[in-house]
């Protein structure tokens, strides 16, 4: 079977552990985590047999007794503890300090050979969500032959960079052996490209595909599609701790502009999408503020700036902050079809209020180096706000002060001290109001912000099956998944 992805592997041998490696290889079926996630976003055992917690600060985790690593020794408490201990060691290949961070381990006790306890620096109710992510994936130290050694129900092959994974069945995986001898992920970035090569036949299916595209299908009929709501938020990060942006008016004003109902229909073609109101969706029902919601109303943002003696004072249609003209620079990356038209619709719609908006398209990670830099005001980009099931990883990422991915310069004590308390208590009910006052905050300040939440939609050739698109997006290659003749 072979795949159309919008993202290939980020090298030859890429280590399930580090940055997000980990995705592609859990959707190849070749890495696997201790707990995972079902279809409802519930915790689920998968390496692990069962898991509690202790104490606020332990968590005992009991392991299944029939799990094979591809090289075909067994899964023990020690092959995990050595895997999962890389995640914090500096210079190793599976050195993951985002997600280190996130889990706050301090020690991992082996208690025999299926029984661990997890202690954490402080008390931590995410822990158990931050295990379902794929980059806590279990795995043996890697040789010249097998570089890559899982529990998956796919061998890893071959990869190589930007272009393809390759995996191979593995006749004595844990859950019964996979329907498919062979799986091929290629990476075809452009979305238009990957769908000719599902037309030629070249592939068997398209994940991502193009929006409009679908719609065709879809009102044609016939087609093999598949669409599942995701939590996939699309919004823009701002560069607030210096430049234009750290400017509290002008960025409430940015958002202001931005007619998000328009931009839906424009970049989605009506295929499924929901306006965000924060950055959790409704759907999310758990976690999401319904409370919130985001204007739209441009004569509000031109007089606002107006006020705050941010107008046009040479003619020229562009307004000025302190006696320059504000010319955002404002970038998105391919991959995902609907962040092109986003991106130039979004320019489109703040030229409209007197804002200079230069726009281009670069590589992800090129584009969070230069927001941190101060070389750009704006990344517009797709982001799965709770492939955890947990609603404390996207704002502990991208708005804490210090988080991994908050390349913004966001810093703000009172939503510090609301994270750390959220993931202090144990109870939903209790967490419910934190995270509720922290998306409160975040519609406040704008440090992010939130355009809508995508539904992923994909194409098949007709003959695919055992394929299910997952709200998390993390899962693919099932033991089921097959193409039929």
């Amino acid at each position: 079977m072979i795949i159309a992805s919008p993202f290939g592997p980020a090298s030859d041998v890429p280590d399930p552990r580090a940055r997000q490696n980990g995705w592609l290889a859990n959707r190849a079926g070749v890495s696997e985590t201790l707990i995972g996630l079902d279809y409802e976003m519930n915790m689920i055992p998968r390496l692990a047999a069962a898991f509690e917690n202790v104490s606020e600060t332990e968590w005992r985790i009991t392991l299944r007794d029939d799990v094979l690593f591809h090289d075909g020794t067994p899964m023990t408490a020690d092959a995990v503890r050595d895997s999962l201990s890389k995640l914090s060691e500096e210079g190793h290949p599976g050195h993951n300090p985002r997600l280190a961070s996130l889990l706050g381990i301090s020690e991992i006790e082996v208690v025999d050979d299926l029984t661990l306890i997890f202690r954490t620096e402080t008390p931590n109710s995410a822990f158990l969500w931050s295990l379902t992510e794929p980059s806590a994936a279990v795995l043996r130290e890697g040789t010249e032959a097998m570089p890559i050694i899982g529990t998956g129900p796919f061998v890893f092959d071959m990869a190589e960079t930007d272009k393809t994974y390759q995996v191979t069945g593995f006749a004595d995986y844990w859950g019964g052996a996979p329907k498919l001898d062979r799986l091929v992920i290629d990476a075809i970035v452009d979305p238009s490209v990957a769908a000719l090569a599902l037309q030629a036949g070249d592939v068997d299916l398209v994940t991502n595909y193009p929006e409009p595209d679908f719609a065709a299908l879809k009102e044609e009929g016939g087609a093999q599609l598949f669409s599942t709501a995701t939590g996939r938020l699309f919004f823009i990060q701002a560069r607030v701790n210096d430049g234009p942006l750290a400017n509290d008016t002008l960025r409430e004003a940015v958002s202001l502009a931005l007619d998000r109902d328009t931009i839906v229909a424009a970049a989605l073609v009506g295929v499924g999408g929901q306006v965000a109101h924060g950055i959790f969706p409704d759907t999310m029902a758990s976690w999401a503020n319904t409370d919130l919601s985001l204007a739209y109303d441009p004569t509000a943002a031109m007089a606002m700036l107006d006020e705050a003696g941010i107008v046009d004072t040479d003619g020229n249609g562009i307004r000025e902050l302190d006696g320059e003209d504000i010319v955002l620079q404002m970038r998105s990356y391919e991959g995902r079809p609907a962040l092109r038209p986003t991106l130039e619709i979004s320019q489109a719609m703040l030229t409209q209020i007197g804002l200079g908006v230069e726009i281009a398209m670069g590589e992800w990670g090129a584009n969070n180096d230069a927001l941190q830099a101060g070389e750009i005001d704006m990344h517009l980009q797709a982001w799965g706000t709770a492939p955890q099931g947990d609603p404390d990883y996207f704002p502990s990422t991208l708005v804490a002060t210090g988080g991994s991915y908050n390349v913004g310069g966001y810093s703000n004590p009172a939503l510090d001290a609301l994270l750390e308390e959220g993931r202090s208590l144990f109870e939903t009910e209790a967490r419910q109001p934190i995270y509720a006052e922290v998306q409160a905050i975040l519609n406040d300040d704008l440090p992010l912000i939130p355009l809508f939440h995508k539904t992923q939609v994909s194409v098949g050739n007709g003959r695919v099956e055992g394929y299910r698109i997952h709200p998390a997006e993390t899962y693919l290659a099932t033991p089921d998944l097959t193409v039929v003749e």
